[in-house]
């Protein structure tokens, strides 16, 4: 990823917060295509089920920092934070102290979290303090913008007019590695840019692989 100064972003990140303070949604950059993110209030959750026709949470989170979710990784979580993050490695975590609110976590009340690799997103993220919701910029079923217009353009024909914070063209390709950490043995979820033995290896535990048709993110809304 060619490296992009946050410096030439002062008024679009300064927009950008100010419409996520305001509970709008708005179109970020993520390493591989551009999402639709809020922060974790009420009505932006509201808002991003609705766009994305979901009726109940389970989207990725992305935090400026494995700091944001100390407390909640165990000692393999540690490990693949260390080495992975920032990062397309997404770790489902057990959240019994409801640091996040129900309407960003899945059924069983896990989250999904991730520091994200692209330094317009992650700027954001820090000038807000305040973690994010990621999910693909596309209707469902279709191809996952990779431009801010293309994801403009998806938005509007899901009935929404949202900021873009453009960072150029994205390479695409899959979405994050899914690992699901918690009292069992770290399971993957999803396969993703990171090779499940150098993910083993790194948090010395086995990795057991779901059968190929339960992938898919145990519900989570794609693209994070």
């Amino acid at each position: 990823m060619p490296k992009i100064s946050c410096e030439s972003y002062p008024k679009s990140l300064e927009e950008a917060r100010r419409r996520l303070e305001e509970g709008e949604l708005v179109v970020h950059p993520t390493e591989a295509v551009y999402g639709f993110g809020g922060f974790l209030d009420a009505v932006p959750l509201g808002r991003l089920r609705g766009l994305k026709d979901r009726p109940a949470g389970g989207f990725v989170v992305l935090v400026p920092s494995a700091g944001s979710v100390a407390g909640l990784l165990d000692a393999a979580g540690g490990a693949l934070a260390r080495a992975f993050w920032p990062g397309p490695l997404t770790l489902v975590l057990d959240d019994p102290g409801d640091r996040f609110p129900p309407g960003a976590k899945a059924a069983d009340g896990s989250v999904a979290v991730r520091v994200p690799d692209h330094p317009v997103t992650l700027r954001l993220l820090r000038d807000a303090g305040r973690p994010i919701t990621s999910t693909s910029a596309n209707r469902p079923g279709a191809t996952p913008a990779r431009t801010a217009g293309e994801a403009r353009r998806e938005a509007l024909a899901l009935g929404a007019e949202l900021f873009a914070l453009d960072a150029g063209p994205l390479p695409g390709g899959a979405p994050s590695t899914l690992v699901r950490l918690g009292a069992d043995c770290p399971k993957l979820i999803r396969r993703g840019p990171h090779d499940p033995l150098q993910l083993s290896e790194v948090m010395g535990l086995p990795l057991p692989a779901p059968p190929p048709a339960a992938e898919g993110g145990r519900g989570r809304a794609g693209g994070g």
